[in-house]
């Protein structure tokens, strides 16, 4: 809108602010050959408007009136005013951004959490190592040289641990992290997810020894909590690469590399102790990368949890978990 004030000056206010009958004047006339811009509401647009200009070396002043408040530049330097305040408020549009809750797909009680106390349990009943009860390590251990005529050492090598520190260990990052992974996926995908994944690496660790011609034994369910971290990054990466298919546009490359950076974080941090099976956890991980997307998009078609399905997977974990233990028997 223009307002005439007289032959050698115009009085300019801001496009799109409010319509016509709502714009408040300034109290005076800006002098001729300035240009009022506004009005600002708030001492906050008034101040980042001055900052903009500012910011381009453009001579500016402000008026202040009932309504709102205004700032006077030049006429030729009006167009070019206009041009970065409008920049900045569409830049600005959507700043700062609204923050977004996790809804959790699943919480509920942590079972993931009581399916490693029930190890901690069925760790005592086998003892150390060196126990007399020692022919469950003899069975269920993952034994390089047999592991293509006896796979089940791979599930079984999941429940077994050399000692109480050990079977501990697990139980807080894989508490930790289970919890995560099933609020993300439900509580039986989570437990078919570590176990497949969790075997699936033991097999591969096996193997890798094997072809290598080394004697190798390992166990421990700290392949299946690599698994684990393995699952949520690959959850994490396909959930970014959706949002990314949204109206807010495509998200930077680094956020679809951080699930990974940080897995292998955790790895170099948690699992690369000269006692540790190394290379386990390394396969592990991998392991959880891959079955993770499966899940991921399971997760996405089925954005609640169905409890029919959810108590099949479970039931189905478990059971190749015992099965496997009948046959090491």
């Amino acid at each position: 809108m223009t307002l005439p004030t007289n032959a050698d000056s115009t009085f300019n206010l801001l496009v799109g602010r409010p319509s016509d009958a709502e714009v408040p004047a300034p109290p005076e006339v800006p002098p001729p050959g300035l240009t009022a811009i506004g009005p600002h509401l708030s001492e906050k647009s008034l101040r980042e408007g001055a900052l903009v200009l500012t910011s381009v070396g453009i001579a500016h002043s402000v008026v202040h009136a009932a309504h709102g408040a205004f700032l006077l530049v030049h006429d030729r330097d009006y167009a070019r005013a206009r041009k970065n305040l409008n920049s900045y408020e569409e830049e600005n549009r959507n700043f700062p951004p609204k923050v977004q809750r996790e809804r959790p797909r699943y919480a509920g009680l942590p079972l993931l959490a009581m399916a490693f106390v029930a190890l901690v349990v069925f760790a005592w009943i086998t003892g150390p190592v060196a126990s007399p009860n020692g022919a469950y390590f003899e069975r269920g251990a993952s034994v390089a040289a047999r592991i293509l005529e006896q796979p089940y050492r791979a599930v079984t090598a999941l429940t077994l641990h050399a000692d109480g520190a050990h079977v501990v260990s697990n139980l807080v990052s894989g508490s930790i992290f289970g919890r995560a992974l099933e609020r993300r996926a439900g509580p039986g995908t989570a437990l078919f997810g570590v176990v497949t994944a969790g075997t699936l690496g033991n097999l591969a660790n096996g193997l890798f020894y094997r072809s290598e011609g080394l004697h190798h034994a390992s166990i421990g369910a700290s392949t299946g909590v690599f698994a684990i971290i393995g699952l949520l990054a690959t959850l994490q990466i396909v959930a970014f690469a959706r949002r990314s298919w949204t109206p807010e546009g495509k998200r930077p490359w680094t956020e679809f590399v951080a699930p990974i950076v940080g897995g292998l974080t955790l790895l170099g941090t948690l699992g690369a102790s000269p006692e540790t099976d190394v290379l386990a956890h390394v396969f592990g991980f991998a392991a959880g990368l891959v079955v993770g997307l499966p899940i991921a998009f399971a997760v996405r078609w089925l954005p609640k949890v169905k409890w029919p399905v959810e108590a099949l997977l479970g039931v189905v974990a478990l059971s190749v978990v015992g099965g496997a233990w009948a046959l090491a028997s």
